[in-house]
C-alpha cells in the first residue's frame, strides 16, 4: 500500500512540475496577446496597395504585427491602426489616422458615400451627422480620423465618422509574412490626398492651407 501511495504522490509531482510551467506560459501569452502585440491578417482591399495588395488576385494576405501597449494615448497622424469597429465593437478594422482631436478634415467627395458604393446615387443619411460644416469635419476630442488607402472600396470615418480612441487596438509595427515582406513598413511611404488642417499649425503646407481657408474658413 505504501508503495502504491508513493507512487501516487511521485506521479502528482511530475504532473504538477508539467503542468506549472503550461500555465505559466500559456498566462503569459494571453498577456501579451491583450496588452502588448498581436500579430493578425489584413483582409479585404481597402489598404491596398499598401497592404494586401494581392488579396483579390491571389488571395493572399499581409500579417501585420501590432502594438497594444497605450496604443490608443499614442496614436499620431500617419499611423496604420487595427480597431473595433464602432457600430460593430466585436468587427475589426485597419485603416490609416489622417487626423487627431481638433484637426479638421476636408471632405474628399470621392470617399463620400453614395447609397452603399462610390458609383452614385444621393449621401448616404448617416454621414451626415458628423458633417455639418459644409464639405469639413472637426475632429473631438478623444477621437481620430480614419481613412482607407484605397479609396474606392474603403469604408471609413467618411461613412461613420471620427472614431473614439478608446476602440483603438492597436498600431502596425511591421509586415511579419510574407516572408519577403518581414520587418518592412510599406504604409510610411503613403501620401494621402485628403486635407487636413491641422490644430498645430508645423509645417509650410499647414500654413498655405490656412490662408486659402481665408478668415471665414471658406475656400
Amino acid at each position: 500500500m505504501s508503495t502504491v501511495l508513493t507512487s501516487l504522490r511521485r506521479y502528482r509531482r511530475t504532473l504538477w512540475h508539467i503542468a506549472l510551467p503550461s500555465l505559466w506560459v500559456t498566462a503569459s501569452a494571453i498577456f501579451i496577446n491583450d496588452n502588448i502585440m498581436e500579430i493578425t491578417s489584413v483582409t479585404g482591399d481597402s489598404m491596398a496597395p499598401t497592404l494586401s495588395p494581392d488579396q483579390d488576385t491571389t488571395g493572399r494576405s499581409d500579417y501585420i504585427a501590432w502594438n497594444k501597449w497605450n496604443a490608443n494615448t499614442s496614436v499620431k497622424r500617419g499611423d496604420v491602426v487595427f480597431f473595433g469597429l464602432p457600430s460593430r465593437p466585436e468587427d475589426t478594422g485597419v485603416k490609416r489616422v489622417i487626423a487627431v482631436e481638433g484637426d479638421t478634415v476636408l471632405l474628399d467627395p470621392r470617399r463620400r458615400p453614395k447609397n452603399g458604393n462610390a458609383n452614385g446615387g444621393p449621401d448616404v443619411p448617416e454621414s451626415k451627422s458628423w458633417d455639418a460644416w459644409m464639405g469639413r469635419a472637426k475632429v473631438p476630442e478623444g477621437h481620430v480620423w480614419v481613412e482607407g488607402d484605397n479609396w474606392r472600396k474603403s469604408k471609413d470615418s467618411n461613412w461613420y465618422g471620427p472614431i473614439s480612441r478608446s476602440l483603438i487596438l492597436g498600431k502596425a509595427m511591421a509586415v511579419v509574412l510574407p516572408t519577403e515582406k518581414f520587418g518592412s513598413k510599406p504604409w510610411e511611404k503613403f501620401n494621402t490626398r485628403t486635407r487636413v488642417v491641422r490644430t498645430q499649425v508645423d509645417t509650410r503646407t499647414d500654413l498655405e492651407l490656412l490662408d486659402a481657408l481665408g478668415p471665414n474658413g471658406t475656400v
